[in-house]
């Protein structure tokens, strides 16, 4: 069975749906699931079955990522996981905190303190519900929209059950399987929002888009109900609530700048190329090729694809200012793989470098004891 591509696809959304549903400090998740992957990887070479590693894999990276929070995250310095506003953010200061928590929180900070940001404001409303999109920002790969759900006092708000986009223009919908989403209550009656769409270079910048969205809520005091979410009968749903709005065309400028890198290393005995890097103000994209020069089996894959963690690249803008830009998604290629970072391209940052730990069987106390041990790839 083939596993490998789905394993880093799994394991990149695995570690983003637990940072969105637990809302933890995601600057130390890439440390944290490493912790995991190196335990369970132990475990699979003394003997476990194929399938249980990856469950294995998947349920050891989230506890970790759940439990090494608390111990680490407060005794150990750590970089900022978003760039602090250089200003105040008007309308969109309520969206602070989302900033705060979100994978693609560098990005949502960096559009927004440049200007690169559409103010929408438009709302809809179905009975006791009420969906605003407050603003969006697009690039050619990739457009996030900010928005806030709210209902009435006579239900708790639970969550924004879909959000989906079209293109009005050619009926287009775009795809967003791999879309991600954050939200951040505001008591019970409240929820601000991201929402994240992939968009296709090859395909025509849209023009005017109808989002559709679908609140969830529930009865009064059922929001503080361990059991919530397991008895569907006791939630209620809006209807599908559509907002259209032209995206502004200054959007479709910037174009994706494609970096040739070509930089070999090793991991685990196995080389592998980091062939190029394509940057867009939303989404930085490196393409990992396993064994350039030579034809590997799907067993030689699958073994690199266990030992390759690429989770961070450490950007450095003019001021010295240190981020880290998080991986949030993987996917297996025919000769590797393709990671997808956050971006901070519109802080014209002077440094990127991508950081890639080199000894994977090794569980580490710390973060700093393990910053030693990782690789440096200089992207730009």
């Amino acid at each position: 069975m083939r596993t490998s591509p789905e394993e880093q696809a799994l394991l990149a959304d695995a570690s983003q749906t637990k940072l969105e549903r637990q809302q933890l400090n995601p600057a130390d998740t890439a440390f944290a699931i490493q912790r995991g992957l190196a335990k369970a990887r132990t475990r699979r070479m003394a003997g476990h079955m194929q399938l249980k590693w990856i469950t294995a894999v998947l349920v050891t990276a989230l506890a970790a990522g759940w439990l090494l929070m608390g111990p680490l995250g407060g005794s150990t310095p750590q970089q900022a996981m978003y760039s602090p506003p250089a200003q105040n953010w008007g309308v969109l200061e309520p969206f602070r905190d989302l900033v705060e928590t979100d994978i693609d929180g560098n990005t949502i900070a960096s559009a927004i303190n440049n200007g690169y940001v559409q103010l929408v404001d438009r709302s809809v409303k179905s009975g006791i519900y009420r969906l605003t999109v407050n603003a969006v920002m697009a690039d050619e790969n990739k457009m996030i929209v900010l928005y806030t759900a709210q209902t009435d006092a006579s239900q708790e708000i639970y969550s924004v059950n879909r959000s989906r986009a079209t293109d009005m223009l050619t009926n287009h919908k775009f795809d967003d399987s791999n879309a991600g989403g954050v939200q951040v209550p505001k008591g019970n009656h409240i929820i601000y929002g991201r929402t994240a769409i992939n968009l296709k270079r090859t395909d025509a910048f849209p023009e005017k888009l109808m989002l559709d969205f679908q609140i969830v809520s529930l009865d009064p005091g059922k929001l503080a109900d361990p059991k919530t979410g397991t008895k569907r009968p006791e939630m209620r749903y809006s209807e599908l609530m559509k907002i259209s709005f032209d995206l502004d065309p200054k959007f479709s400028v910037p174009k994706t700048e494609i970096t040739k890198i070509n930089q070999l290393f090793t991991i685990d005995g196995h080389e592998v190329m980091l062939s190029q890097v394509e940057m867009s103000p939303l989404i930085i994209r490196a393409k990992l090729v396993y064994e350039p020069n030579k034809k590997i089996d799907f067993q030689t894959k699958q073994s690199i694809s266990e030992s390759l963690h690429p989770y961070e690249i450490v950007s450095i803008t003019q001021n010295g200012k240190q981020t880290k830009l998080l991986m949030y998604r993987g996917s297996g290629t025919e000769d590797g793989m393709i990671v997808y970072y956050s971006s901070n391209m519109l802080d014209d940052p002077q440094s990127l470098v991508l950081k890639i730990p080199t000894e994977t069987g090794k569980v580490y106390d710390d973060l700093q004891e393990a910053e030693k041990h990782k690789l440096e790839l200089k992207i730009k």
